[in-house]
């Protein structure tokens, strides 16, 4: 039979109600396309109930031929004891609940959604029976505005019914119900609340205050009542008491006569105020299942009662606003323990009151209550939990005081103040309360900004601190600044924002739970968060945190101690009124015999102990029991009341169950989302299996709500404790050891591998969500669920002790580019680094009983090192990662499993031809520092590195594992120029003139400031640790005693500011020098100077003594390292080699070798036997100021600190035969050209020379050919392959008319010898052109120089040169004839020929363009002028198109026919391109820019194909060429005068053999 099935064109609405039409489960969680694989695997089910259902119609058609007048009214005969108005014919009822039976706790015997075993005619007639049964009388529902009504966004319901034989109902809507209502609620930003009154009436309000105007001020607060009844009239008050006679409440209750019970009352209360109405009346039936000693607890009490609850559900069932459930089945269900009767099978009965109450949201809701982007959302879960935590806060005046006291006072130096108590002392609520006092009473002077540690995924990272602050403030006072979501420049520019602010208002700043901040960005130090001397008389910042916490520890390393306050134990008073307090909230009070009991309770003397006890007691049931469960059933501590709540839900739900969902909550790093808990409860199986269905809704929605009390309040999508001690006692209860705990990490690593790789491919989701467009990078970073399986997978398995997958992992370059995709390249680094130094950390020893050994740390190390080095080029453009692994040496790790990926994919990527076959010499990376790096040293024993920069601070970081391992305080005001290891101990000096000796963990143990009267720029210890010397701009150096603290002597005989001091390491002699090139060697005891050297007219840097005191280096700023014999003070070498001023030299710990830096941003090692180079190093890309070596001999690593900002740590590959072959020119390349017929490449430097490379195409690695020593700008060999056009930097042309003869030639001529003369040189031509316009004046001949040429690629001699005044001279080599001669603007720059030379494309300084047609041979005319937006850089052609670079690294594309027209703009570079050029065809465009980046597009789609990293920025053109084979190659230099040979692999573009 045809049966049809939902699919793609149906919503997700109606394709649940589909769903539900068959009884078939699903979750409300579940996706679109989840809910049709649903659909798929339930179809052969489906097909036989319809067959069933089939056969059932036709038995019915027969039975209705033979019964046709009665069997119509059949479905309408009533079971009530009255006639319904409403003769609404009942609907079979599908319930989204399936029994939950509490008694049995048969909770993990789940449904199975694709059980094709069911009974189908039982199915079906069940059916029948509730159509036969039940009747609704359905009513329009129609909107009466309650959101004006809501507390927030909380919506509460009243629920009215007689007690004694409703708990079975109440309990399936508390536990079932509304949990699964508020799921759903969700998305309109609601929050559901029942208002239930099952107990907390004392006798006095019973008696005296009045029960029934408690429900009616309850009814009166809840837009919506929900009635239950039974056969039960309920309980009648002899008198209807109240505590005023004049309110509405006894007016209204006046007026009725005596007789009613209180659910009466309450019903016909809520009647006349035209609330929305539900009841619901159950199946008087039910009562005969009932034996016979239970039965007086559902029967009517009398007559009367039963005469008057037929008069009150007529009541209900004819008034417009209320909806009816009559007869809703059920069955009796037993005796709890505590001896309450009650009834089970209530599905339909709460479907039908989830179903309304929907309903009614949803006319009521239409659209969620305020739509919120992500920032308002952030704000909002702040202000929840703001909400909460204040409104929670009673009594302890004196603390308040304190607090106003510390906030006003404008006196005192103290800007920050910190809270700290016991856990469970109430620090939250204490802030949170001071927070909402000044905001409430002191608003018109004071702008409170509050954050909550916790309350949300992000609040725990520092930079979401500082953007939630800065955006609040910039918006609140309308600052109009830029406010970074970078976390460095927020640092430096929050101080500023909260400067600015405070000129409008007092700025107070909360912060609560400081200690359970991310690790992230080192955090902990607190350096992110200002100092008091950045605050002003109208800031001041509140924390909270444990005492003795890391946060604690830093902030009390600061110049200016916190304000500190501690939180006492509460006081009897206080303990009386939180717990009154508290229970009001749930509408129930204790009486005073057993609050005083409650109270005397140990841990009474915490607020949470209150909390936690209180939400207890509004669970627990019975009102009888109640004294009891007060004395003996609320502990006497925290730790064992929490235990007490979890064996309660272990009951409730389940052991099993409750022991999962409390475990792997804990053991989360920051809490999980609702869907990651649902997955995380389902079986392996079903995890492997994600069509299957996760956790029962009957089970997940009690589940999340009987947990709800030990949860953080505020983001409602993160489920995590509010309280650290929950986590605590859930390990010590269910995971005592560490093998329990490896089982649950475990099982959550599983679980995010299952959702990052969800193919179970390795190829990561990530991958195939995203496209190689860079601009597209974050697309991702909005959606936390890509994002979190690839934070947490790495984790797990490292507290899983899972190292062989670990290993895997980090070495699957697929894993590596989909985290960096998704904006986890930090991320990853901390995990590379983070899980090696676990692995070699000797405390490594816990039950190895998952995994085995990690086998591959020496290949992990190789990734993490690769990952390192590049990841600030894989950030940007994450789809390079498999080709920067494969441009790494032949045969290295990351190169091998590079190219079976690159091959599998074939995509197009470059492989680098030239590469050296040797590892980086750069090894690692450190960034941090937001100036200069003045100094960086490793300490003696090589675990800890010290750097000091401009930046002010000083940085420890771990000279194993490189990460950072604390900031300084920043005690120096001024720059920090130098820093000097002393043991453990470390020395600074700076331009405030403080001399400053600090512990290895940031506290200044000794000031030495107030010698020296000007900037300290050099400082140095004696080799016995006992003396220090310091060197200052005052012309003087100072001796300091160490151990005294006290000024030895002062040494004065320098006539200029001294820069640099060193002391030898056998104590006997100091070494000063100064600006004007002056050295002078003193005798340490005496301080008498024992020779003066003369150095140069130069500033001298840096002086060093070698370890045996044998030598002496002297780095200074005329390029050179001298070297002088401490015994003869002669001096023995001078290293050349640096082109600009050597600012530091070291010698090795084993005095083998000496290490120098210069700001000409290398590094040049040389050996002390013979003083030769032995290796040279670049890749800063910022002069280099500091470099030593590590002090293991064995190791010979090299640290170095630069102006770029970063710290390198290098291994310069000494004493391997690397047979390095000289890839370039000594300084920056400005012009190539590859010359095909000779296979030679050419290459023009800024070093004056032009190179000649042979047998380019046969090569891996350049070969030199030969060197010309001609400073050239440009130069081009003709098509004819003899005339060669030089361009000399003086804007020269020199024409060589046989170029092959040029170079056979030797003794070749150089620049001199060519302007001299030329008929001089035989077998050679020369011909000085020049093009200067004979009709101008003289001083314009002498500025009117060449600066760019161009041949006219069809061979016809025509030749155009651009010149510095706007000139554009088009010039025949073969006539010697001049063609075109114009001036079209104020300075050209470069101009090119198209490739076929029809047009002619000229630029200048200022953003405007022309272009020169040619019209006839040799005839040209302009025929477009235009300009761009911004100045122009650089120019390329294709056949169909052409380019222009704008400075800002735009690049705008145009098209040539029919019309020069403006077609597209290429944007990521964020420099400007120097080097631009199309590929033969004009498939891709190459663009290389200052940035360091070159970048290959494709033209037509506009998308990053790949990118290739420079050593440093572009500085010549791009030359692409078409190899014999017809691979595409690319080559290209920057500006260390590396040239790069790329060839381009799977390129999708084809040649002919024009290109061969």
């Amino acid at each position: 039979m045809k049966v049809e099935f939902p699919g793609e064109e149906l919503t997700k609405y109606e394709i649940q109600k589909w769903l539900k039409s068959y009884k078939i489960s699903y979750t409300p969680f579940m996706k679109k396309e989840e809910l049709l694989e649903v659909v798929n695997s339930n179809k052969k089910m489906v097909i036989e109930i319809e067959k069933e259902k089939k056969k059932q119609l036709k038995l019915q058609q027969q039975q209705q031929q033979q019964q046709e007048s009665t069997s119509q009214n059949s479905s309408s005969s009533t079971v009530s004891p009255f006639k319904s108005k409403f003769n609404t014919e009942a609907k079979s009822l599908s319930s989204p609940f399936k029994k939950i039976d509490l008694k049995k706790k048969d909770n993990n015997n789940n449904i199975n959604n694709n059980n094709n075993n069911n009974n189908l005619s039982t199915i079906l007639n069940n059916d029948n029976d509730l159509k036969n049964n039940i009747i609704k009388h359905e009513k329009i529902i129609k909107k009466q505005n309650i959101e004006n009504k809501l507390n927030g966004t909380i919506l509460y319901v009243f629920l009215s019914s007689t007690f004694k034989d409703m708990s079975g109902e109440r309990d399936h809507l508390i536990k079932v119900t509304f949990p699964a209502l508020n799921v759903r609620a969700k998305e309109k930003n609601l929050t559901i609340v029942p208002i239930d009154l099952r107990w907390g009436l004392t006798k006095d309000e019973t008696t005296v205050q009045g029960q029934i105007e408690l429900c009616l001020k309850q009814i009166d607060k809840c837009p919506i009542m929900l009635t239950m009844l039974g056969s039960r009239f309920g309980w009648v008050p002899s008198e209807y008491k109240v505590s005023d006679n004049n309110d509405q409440y006894s007016q209204w209750l006046n007026s009725m006569p005596l007789g009613h019970s209180i659910t009466s009352l309450e019903v016909q209360y809520s009647l006349l105020r035209s609330k929305h109405c539900i009841a619901a009346f159950r199946d008087p039936s039910f009562q005969s299942s009932v034996p016979l000693n239970n039965q007086a607890s559902f029967q009517v009490e009398n007559k009367d009662s039963e005469k008057l609850l037929n008069e009150l559900k007529r009541k209900l069932i004819e008034n417009d606003h209320c909806n009816v459930l009559e007869n809703y089945p059920c069955k009796y269900g037993g005796v709890d323990k505590e001896a309450k009767v009650f009834v089970s099978n209530l599905e339909v009965f709460g479907d039908y009151v989830f179903n309304k109450l929907w309903s009614i949201i949803q006319v009521e809701f239409p659209t969620p209550l305020k739509p919120l982007d992500s920032f308002e959302q952030e704000l909002q879960f702040h202000k929840n939990c703001f909400d909460i935590k204040s409104s929670d806060y009673y009594g302890r005046e004196n603390i308040q005081k304190k607090l106003k006291e510390f906030a006003t006072d404008k006196q005192s130096n103290d800007k920050i103040g910190i809270i700290y108590g016991e856990p469970g002392s109430g620090k939250s609520s204490t802030l949170a309360y001071f927070a909402k006092e000044i905001t409430e009473n002191h608003g018109d002077s004071w702008k409170v900004l509050y954050h909550f540690v916790g309350c949300s995924i992000d609040s725990t990272q520092s930079t979401n601190i500082l953007y939630k602050f800065s955006c609040e403030l910039n918006q609140h006072f309308s600052l109009k600044m830029d406010v970074s979501d970078n976390h460095e420049k927020l640092r430096i520019d929050f101080p500023e924002i909260l400067k600015k602010a405070s000129k409008y208002k007092n700025i107070l700043l909360v912060i609560d739970d400081l200690d359970e901040m991310s690790t992230s960005n080192q955090a902990h130090q607190m350096d992110w968060l200002p100092d008091s001397t950045e605050l002003n008389d109208k800031c001041k910042i509140l924390l909270s945190c444990y005492h003795g916490k890391d946060c604690w520890e830093y902030l009390h390393l600061r110049s200016n101690i916190p304000f500190t306050l501690s939180l006492p134990p509460l006081e009897i008073n206080e303990k009386n009124l939180i717990a009154t307090k508290t229970l009001e909230k749930f509408s129930k009070k204790l009486e005073p015999k057993l609050l005083d009991r409650f109270i005397s309770k140990t841990h009474a003397k915490f607020p949470l102990f209150i909390k936690l006890a209180c939400e207890e007691l509004r669970v627990f049931g019975s009102f009888e029991k109640l004294n009891q469960f007060v004395t003996k059933g609320i502990p006497d501590t925290i730790d064992q009341l929490i235990l007490n709540i979890i064996n309660r839900l272990e009951e409730d739900m389940g052991k099993d169950l409750i022991k999962k969902t409390l475990c792997f909550i804990a053991l989360s790093r920051f809490g999980l989302s609702e869907e990651e808990l649902l997955g995380l409860l389902k079986e392996k199986k079903q995890q492997q299996q994600q069509q299957q269905n996760t956790l029962p809704f009957n089970v997940w929605a009690p589940l999340l709500n009987s947990i709800s009390p030990l949860l953080r309040g505020g983001d409602h999508n993160t489920i995590t404790f509010f309280h650290n001690t929950i986590v605590k006692v859930i390990i010590n209860k269910y995971l005592p050891t560490e093998k329990n705990q490896i089982l649950i990490q475990s099982n959550l690593a599983d679980y995010y591998l299952s959702l990052a790789d969800p193919l179970n491919n390795k190829t990561w989701i990530s991958n195939n969500n995203n496209n190689n467009n860079n601009n597209n990078n974050n697309n991702n970073l909005s959606n936390n669920n890509k994002l979190k399986p690839f934070e947490e997978l790495p984790y797990h398995l490292m507290k899983s002790k899972r190292w062989d997958l670990l290993s895997n992992l980090f070495m699957d370059l697929r894993f590596i580019e989909a985290k960096i995709k998704i904006g986890l390249s930090k991320d990853l680094v901390e995990n590379f680094i983070g899980s090696l130094q676990e692995i070699q950390s000797p405390s490594l020893s816990g039950e190895r009983w998952v995994g085995n050994n990690f086998s591959s740390v020496n290949s992990v190390e190789d990734f993490c090192a690769f990952v390192q080095y590049q990841v600030h080029n894989l950030k940007r453009f994450p789809m390079i990662t498999c080709q920067q692994a494969n441009n790494l040496p032949d045969g290295s790790i990351c190169n091998q499993l590079s190219q079976k990926l690159l091959d599998q994919s074939k995509k197009p990527y470059f492989k680098w031809v030239n590469k050296l076959q040797l590892s980086d010499y750069v090894i690692g990376t450190l960034a941090g520092h937001e100036d200069f790096i003045r100094c960086v040293l490793y300490r003696d024993d090589g675990k800890l590195i010290a750097s000091c920069s401009d930046d002010k601070t000083i940085r420890i970081w771990s000279g194993e594992t490189s990460s950072l391992i604390r900031v300084f305080p920043k005690v120096h005001t001024d720059k920090i120029t130098c820093l000097i290891w002393r043991g453990n101990q470390l020395i600074s000096v700076g331009r405030d003139k403080k001399i400053l000796m600090w512990d290895e963990y940031g506290k200044v143990l000794a000031d030495f400031t107030g010698g020296h009267s000007n900037a300290v720029w050099g400082c140095s210890v004696s080799g016995d640790g006992k003396r220090l010397i310091t060197a200052s701009w005052d012309q003087s150096a100072i001796v300091w005693d160490i151990e005294k603290k006290s000024k030895l002597f002062q040494l004065k005989k320098h006539t200029n500011k001294l820069s640099t001091c060193a002391f030898s390491h056998n104590n006997k002699l100091i070494a000063t020098a100064c600006w004007n090139g002056e050295l002078i060697i003193w005798d340490s005891k005496s301080a008498q100077p024992i020779k003066t050297i003369k150095i140069c007219n130069s500033t001298i840097l840096f002086l060093q003594f070698s370890p045996d005191d044998q030598f002496l280096s002297v780095s200074s700023v005329d390029t050179f390292t001298h070297v002088f014999n401490t015994s003869t003070w002669t001096k023995v070498a001078q290293l050349e080699g640096h082109i600009e001023a050597v600012i530091s030299s070291r010698f090795s710990y084993d005095g083998k070798y000496l290490v120098s830096c210069s700001d000409d941003k290398t590094i040049r090692v040389f050996e002390t036997k013979d003083w030769l180079q032995v290796s040279l190093m670049t890749g800063h890309s910022g002069r280099i100021i500091s470099c030593a070596f590590h002090p293991n001999s064995e190791k010979l690593r090299i640290i170095t600190g630069a102006t770029d900002k970063f710290i390198k740590i290098w291994d310069p590959k000494l004493g391997q035969n690397n047979n390095q072959v000289l890839q370039g020119h000594r300084k920056a390349v400005i012009y190539l050209q590859y010359i095909k017929s000779l296979d030679i490449l050419l290459s023009a430097s800024e070093d004056k020379s032009i190179r000649i490379w042979n047998y380019f195409s046969k090569n891996d690695l350049l070969s030199l050919g030969m060197t010309l020593n001609i400073y050239a700008t440009q130069f081009e060999l003709l098509s004819d392959e003899k005339t060669f056009i030089i361009l000399l930097s003086d804007g020269r042309i020199v024409i060589i008319k046989d170029f092959q003869q040029f170079l056979n030639e030797n003794g070749l001529p150089d620049e001199a010898s060519i302007s001299a003369n030329t008929s001089q040189i035989q077998f050679k031509e020369f011909l000085q052109l020049n093009l200067k316009n004979p009709t101008v004046d003289t001083a314009d001949k002498q500025s009117d120089m060449v600066t760019y040429f161009s041949v006219n690629p069809n061979g016809n001699g025509d030749v155009a040169f651009t010149s510095k005044t706007g000139r554009i001279i088009i010039y025949n080599i073969n006539t010697n004839a001049e063609v075109f001669n114009e001036r079209i603007c104020g300075s050209l720059n470069e101009c090119k020929f198209n490739p076929t030379g029809e047009l002619l494309l000229t630029r200048d300084t200022k953003g405007y363009f022309n272009i020169i047609r040619m019209n006839a041979p040799s005839k040209y005319s302009i025929v477009l002028k235009s300009n761009s937006s911004q100045p122009i850089t650089s120019l390329a052609w294709s056949k169909d198109h052409f380019a222009l670079c704008l400075s800002n690294g735009d690049i705008e594309l145009y098209t040539i026919k029919p019309n020069f027209n403006l077609w597209k703009t290429l944007r990521s570079h964020v420099f400007q391109v120097h080097g631009l050029s199309f590929s033969p065809n004009g498939k891709y465009l190459f663009s290389a820019s200052y940035e360091k980046h070159s970048i290959l597009w494709d033209v037509e789609s506009s998308e990053i194909i790949s990118a290739f990293p420079l050593g440093s920025i572009s500085t010549s053109n791009i030359l692409f060429k078409v190899d014999n084979y017809g691979e595409l190659s690319s080559i290209l230099s920057d500006y260390t005068g590396k040239i790069h040979h790329l060839k381009l692999l799977y390129n999708q573009e084809s040649y002919n053999n024009d290109y061969y």
